[in-house]
């Protein structure tokens, strides 16, 4: 089917280019009555107008990039939605971008946005280097959502304290023998290890550290590595997606999430929360983390942004059966 052009809505509704142009871009100088017959005929048409080429012929309609790193885990849907939540009641325009779980390949995604000329990036989960992100952040106005860096305006949670907060739940429950799932270790993203290596060493007990990847399949695959050559009474993983590939791991192996191996997350997704799974985690309130970025975004956009506005929120332990024996 033929797409439906300007040209063709201002043919039927028997006016110029321009002034079904106007029209659409909100601008001043064409009555309500007209504006309403150029939108009727070209609802009926099928037309459906490029805002981003609107905005620029216009700016009139302001615009955010959104860089979300992975639709694989469910913590950037929720830092969406609270962003979304917060967007939703202003005439602002999204332009989304996703990234990828592995680290170093979110430059691209956040040079499309920059391309696409919108004026405040949100980019939650970036893993280039800091670096990399204060350059960023010197080209466009940026707020980094997960992640802290020096310069840079940010949106995050303690992932130390709520690492450590993990940690000392399971060695209250009588574990010592302790691993840690780890994250790839870059920058912004090095908390967490932090964390639980200082309640480990508090307690006087060995660190038992196995890095791995945002990947549930491969998490899997280091959970039963683990669990063959620690032999741990209880792992914790860096993130709930992980901490579900160490559920597959136990379930492959016979054994019983609580009873025999406690398993805390990290991130306090929804799924989480099913009966079934129950996981103990950490919640580092993602829809909060997406409302505070979406508002300093808006703040952004009439330019009373800082280069270094941050926020951090305290993150909360939840406690489920996965880790009560």
């Amino acid at each position: 089917m033929r797409k439906i052009t300007i040209e063709d809505v201002a043919k039927a509704a028997g006016v110029s280019r321009a002034l079904v142009s106007i029209a659409y871009r909100g601008v001043a100088g064409v009555s309500d009555k007209t504006r309403e017959h150029i939108f009727a005929v070209g609802q009926k048409l099928g037309y459906v107008p490029n805002l981003n080429a609107a905005r620029l012929a216009s700016k009139g309609i302001k615009t955010i990039g959104v860089f979300l790193q992975d639709l694989h885990n469910e913590v950037f849907a929720d830092v969406f939605d609270g962003i979304r939540k917060v967007i939703d009641e202003q005439e602002v325009q999204l332009v989304i971008s996703v990234g990828s779980a592995e680290p170093g390949r979110d430059a691209k995604a956040i040079d499309t946005l920059i391309a696409a000329r919108v004026d405040v990036i949100i980019a939650a989960g970036l893993t280039m280097s800091d670096s990399e992100l204060q350059r960023y952040a010197k080209a466009t106005t940026l707020i980094s959502v997960t992640r802290k860096a020096h310069g840079v305006s940010s949106v995050s949670s303690d992932d130390y304290l709520g690492a450590k907060l993990a940690t000392e739940h399971l060695i209250a429950g009588g574990h010592s023998r302790i691993s840690f799932l780890a994250n790839p270790q870059t920058d912004g993203y090095l908390g967490r290890q932090a964390g639980y290596l200082d309640a480990m060493a508090t307690a006087g007990l060995p660190a038992l550290v196995k890095e791995s990847s945002y990947q549930r399949v491969q998490a899997e695959a280091d959970a039963l590595e683990l669990l063959e050559q620690g032999k741990p009474t209880a792992i914790f993983a860096h993130n709930d997606l992980s901490a579900l590939g160490v559920l597959d791991a136990l379930v492959s192996t016979g054994l019983k999430p609580g009873a025999d191996v406690a398993v805390v997350g990290y991130d306090n997704t929804s799924l989480s929360q099913t009966p079934v799974l129950a996981l103990t985690t950490v919640d580092p309130h993602s829809f909060e983390l997406g409302k505070t970025a979406a508002q300093l975004a808006l703040k952004g956009l009439v330019g009373k942004l800082d280069g270094d506005d941050s926020v951090e929120f305290q993150p909360e332990l939840v406690i489920r059966s996965s880790s009560m024996r």
